[in-house]
């Protein structure tokens, strides 16, 4: 890879880093007019006319092949229906800083999946990395069960790991299929596809009423998740999976609780503990053994 490719795979995967970092931080400013599950699914519901319209202009089509369609499936319900549900379900029981570092778990998830489809085992650097790196979890679980840590509960952090495993397994899919269509499809696609799943749920679970009670603040927080997150990001991330590879790129999740801790104490006030302060500099640590993982 040419050092301008490389540049430019790292620029584009920083921008969706970035992104996603601050996504704790505004989910739990959305959560605090509306429920989780709500948010989640606003998502999706929000993002679904931009997609469409992209759709209806460039003309991203999906070719009618079984492999093609599952996977552009999986894409949009594991990455864009079940992660932003369980994950907004999850930050509506925790602190955004908690979550922010639970981020960097996807890290993990994400280089078992490819080590389990593509049958090899990733390098030593990739394991340090990785045992660091859940260490760092560890502790921030620790923190939630043991030391009161006002709005931090281990069923918040629990709901977001497991958001993060559904999300990775729709953003491996969705960068296998990027290789073969680009990412501006899948991630148009993936958007109408989570939508579809999603509408029912803000119809029949949130209602009129509680639409009404979202605050402007929390509109404001909606929006920035559908387009920002939902669209921009999701759009971004596939493209420098499929150039980098999953394993390596998903790496750079492990610099996403940084983000969010910096802005949660900012925009929220939570408070930033020092095992808070400590976990995250731990699960950083892994980046850079990771980063060395060849291939």
């Amino acid at each position: 890879m040419s050092e301008v490719n490389r540049t430019r795979l790292y620029f584009f995967a920083l921008i969706a880093v970035f992104i996603y970092g601050v996504t704790p931080v505004f989910t739990k400013v959305a959560t605090l007019s509306a429920d989780g599950i709500t948010v989640g699914a606003l998502r999706a519901v929000v993002a679904a006319p931009v997609a469409a319209s992209v759709i209806a202009i460039v003309g991203c089509r999906i070719p009618l092949r079984v492999e093609d369609i599952f996977l552009v499936f999986v894409s949009g319900v594991g990455g864009l229906v079940l992660f932003p549900v369980f994950f907004s379900w999850g930050v509506q029981f925790t602190t955004a800083g908690h979550a922010a570092a639970g981020t960097a778990a996807g890290a993990v998830m994400a280089g078992a999946i490819m080590a389990v489809l593509n049958r090899r085992l990733p390098g030593w650097p990739w394991w340090i990395g990785v045992m660091v790196g859940t260490l760092g979890a560890l502790l921030l679980i620790w923190e939630a069960l043991g030391l009161s840590v006002t709005g931090a509960s281990w069923q918040g952090d629990a709901l977001v790991f497991l958001g993060m495993f559904l999300g990775v397994i729709g953003y491996v899919a969705g960068a296998r299929l990027t290789i073969r269509l680009g990412a501006l499809t899948v991630t148009m696609w993936s958007v109408l596809i989570a939508a579809t799943f999603l509408l029912p749920v803000v119809v029949f679970h949130a209602g009129v009423a509680a639409l009404i009670e979202i605050q402007p603040a929390g509109w404001m927080a909606i929006c920035s998740l559908a387009w920002g997150t939902t669209v921009l990001a999701y759009l971004f991330w596939n493209r420098a999976l499929a150039d980098g590879g999953v394993a390596r790129i998903g790496a750079l999740q492990l610099l996403q609780p940084v983000i969010g801790i910096v802005f949660a104490p900012v925009i929220l006030g939570e408070p930033l503990t020092p095992t808070l302060l400590v976990a995250t500099s731990i699960i950083l640590a892994g980046v850079v053994l990771i980063q060395r993982e060849r291939g």
